[in-house]
């Protein structure tokens, strides 16, 4: 089934750009799809393009040969070069310096599944010539064509999901949360073949990627550090603590944060802040780029009311549909004092902040007391969301705007700005 992403518009209007386009994103979230759908626009709009996989001998092969003869024979035919897995190249920089620099009408996208990899390899500045793109998994109302085709993402926070529909939503929500949107899942059709497919994943990151990174004795001991970060989702990251509990050296503890960072499987977020304020500055909030491969590390399925970390499963789904949907100028920040006062996130906008809070059920419209501490401090503070099971309710607080919506209005957030 082909699900229609966030990311294809914008990748498709970049083709009218010359930067070299770098598709960036974990392995599985669908960047040979992606290439493969870009080039299906260009073969339906009869423009050229070829496409090259570097993990298959044949294509790695062509670009083993001479460098002018493989820069000749790319260019002289024009159009688009979509090339995948391109961290392969040991001279990946030159080329596409040299492409950029030196030839009109020949466009380069190109996807790697390490920044680790592509740090090595594009060496040189290419400041100017290329422009990032950040694949993720599947958002909930990309995967949700593969289950419901007949409802749609409302077009803003303030408009109302009926009944009926929001009673599916939350059902599909909760498979949704548990198993994660890598794409590969809308083949499964049962929780088995869903679990053993995220088991596989997960053994594919540690076998093929983090083993390449480091030595053989040391995949075991990271296998625990990869389970304590899961233990510890969404909450505050004590790198002594993990240090401790592990037996790890502080420079383990950080080389594994890194790793993990640069494969693109950890998300770390930090504290809001400014020079008015006593929060915490330096430590970090840890989720796992996908709860379902969370889960499967932990090799924990159970549905969400099972699930004493239940508050922290939502936290991530709501930290990852807002993600995928940011816009340029938006950062996402977490808020904790040390009078232990917190909001789960906080999405700013050129330093205008919208708080957010994330709730299981609510029993009325109460604003929570860390927003209002929050609105507190921070005056610039105009809004805050409560995002929970049912309540969908706007209100006004002190003269500021207060809404209440379940938890799969997440990816609409971002549009508040606009």
């Amino acid at each position: 089934m082909s699900l229609k992403r966030i990311i294809y518009i914008d990748v498709i209007a970049g083709l009218k750009r010359k930067e070299v386009g770098i598709i960036i994103g974990p392995r599985q979230v669908g960047k040979t799809t992606l290439l493969k759908e870009i080039g299906y626009f260009c073969r339906k709009n009869k423009n050229k393009y070829r496409y090259f996989n570097l993990e298959l001998p044949v294509d790695a092969s062509y670009f083993a040969r001479d460098f002018k003869e493989v820069i000749d024979d790319l260019c002289k035919r024009k159009g688009l070069i979509l090339i995948d897995e391109f961290h392969y190249l040991p001279n990946a920089t030159k080329l596409f310096k040299a492409i950029y620099d030196g030839f009109n009408g020949v466009k380069i996208y190109a996807s790697g599944s390490s920044a680790i990899e592509m740090h090595k390899h594009l060496k040189e500045s290419l400041a100017g010539r290329r422009r990032l793109y950040r694949l993720f998994p599947l958002a909930f109302f990309e995967w949700l064509p593969s289950k419901c085709r007949s409802i749609k993402q409302p077009k803003d926070i303030y408009t109302p999901v009926k009944l009926a529909n929001h009673r599916i939503l939350k059902e599909y929500l909760e498979e949704f949360i548990i198993f994660g949107g890598m794409p590969g899942l809308v083949h499964e059709r049962t929780p088995e073949a869903k679990k053993r497919l995220l088991l596989d994943l997960v053994a594919t990151y540690i076998q093929k990627d983090i083993k390449a990174l480091l030595r053989e004795e040391d995949i075991l001991s990271f296998n625990r550090f990869l389970a304590l970060l899961a233990v510890r989702e969404g909450g505050l990251l004590s790198e002594n603590s993990v240090s401790q509990d592990l037996n790890y050296s502080l420079r383990q503890v950080r080389k594994g944060l890194a790793i993990l960072s640069q494969m693109f499987l950890l998300d770390m977020l930090k504290p809001f802040f400014t020079n008015r304020g006593r929060e915490l500055k330096q430590v970090n909030k840890i989720y796992y780029f996908d709860s379902g491969i969370r889960n499967a590390i932990l090799r924990d399925f159970r549905p969400l009311n099972k699930r004493p970390e239940k508050g922290a499963l939502l936290e991530s789904f709501i930290l990852h549909e807002m993600q995928k949907y940011l816009k340029v100028s938006q950062e996402i920040y977490y808020w904790r004092t040390r009078e232990k006062e917190e909001v789960d996130f906080i999405l700013v906008q050129d330093r205008i902040p919208i708080a957010i809070e994330v709730k299981s059920k609510l029993q009325g419209l109460e604003v929570p007391q860390g927003i209002r501490g929050f609105f507190k401090k921070y005056p610039e503070c105009k809004m805050g969301v409560i995002l929970n099971e049912d309540i969908h309710k706007k209100i006004e607080y002190q003269g500021r705007v207060i809404v209440f919506a379940p938890h799969y209005y997440a990816s609409i957030i971002p549009l508040l700005f606009s």
